[in-house]
């Protein structure tokens, strides 16, 4: 590979799966498994973000051992990766097994063979956003370089978590949105349904709607879409599309 490939490999990579991944768990994932792979050594990687002022966060691994680390953390509370986060400071262990700042991290690594970690915060606009840590078997595999690179690919990744997050938020909202008015959609019929049965208005067919779901305990919709069944032999149908 040569340096100008090198320095175009993380761009490349986050905006390929930014295209391809249908959640943000499924990019983050990519992007630690490109980066495992181009670091070599044997090293596992991890990739997290911070979605708000505290934690918690969303991270993708390049395998079970830095997803099993990551997830010792965020259960602790503790260790490089929430460090570097909350600090913005690159955090080094330069050998697992003796480090006592996270015993609880250290014995989980030693047992999946972990021996030395890195972990680099990736910058937001005012606070870090995230971090990059790689996990190795050697220190070796963590070497300067290998240090330098992850420094390189974190920094260049700053500019696609963002874009990431954003993305996948207005897909989760639109989603949601889509959610609310087909269930909208639905009660909407139903009540059509009830209001020509019991010719009444449509607060009180609301009303015997809410009573009849508080006393079956089960959701509005549900009912709903049972009402129009038992009318119509028939799903409900899905709204139309928006009229322009």
């Amino acid at each position: 590979m040569t340096t100008d490939q090198a320095m175009t490999t993380g761009p490349k990579t986050a905006c390929a799966l930014l295209t391809s991944s249908g959640t943000l768990h499924d990019f983050l994932t990519g992007l630690a498994g490109s980066i495992a792979h181009e670091l070599g050594g044997g090293v596992a990687c991890s990739v997290t973000v911070r979605r708000g002022p505290r934690v918690p966060v969303t991270s993708g691994s390049s395998d079970a051992v830095a997803a099993a680390l990551e997830e010792t953390q965020y259960i602790t509370q503790e260790g490089p990766t929430l460090q570097a986060v909350q600090t913005g400071e690159p955090v080094r262990v330069e050998y697992l097994p003796a480090d006592l700042r996270w015993p609880e991290l250290a014995l989980r690594g030693t047992a999946d063979g972990v021996a030395t970690v890195f972990a680099v915060p990736v910058d937001g606009d005012l606070a870090p956003l995230g971090a990059v840590t790689v996990y190795a078997p050697r220190a070796e595999a963590l070497d300067a370089a290998a240090r330098a690179r992850t420094a390189e690919l974190a920094g260049q990744h700053a500019v696609a978590l963002p874009i990431a997050l954003r993305m996948f938020e207005y897909a989760a909202h639109a989603e949601h949105l889509r959610v609310a008015l087909t269930s909208r959609y639905v009660i909407d019929q139903a009540l059509g349904v009830l209001m020509s049965r019991h010719s009444c208005n449509a607060r009180t067919a609301f009303e015997v709607l809410r009573r009849r779901s508080q006393r079956d305990n089960v959701k509005l919709r549900k009912i709903a879409a049972d009402i129009i069944v038992s009318t119509t032999g028939e799903a409900p149908l899905p709204p139309g599309p928006i009229p322009h």
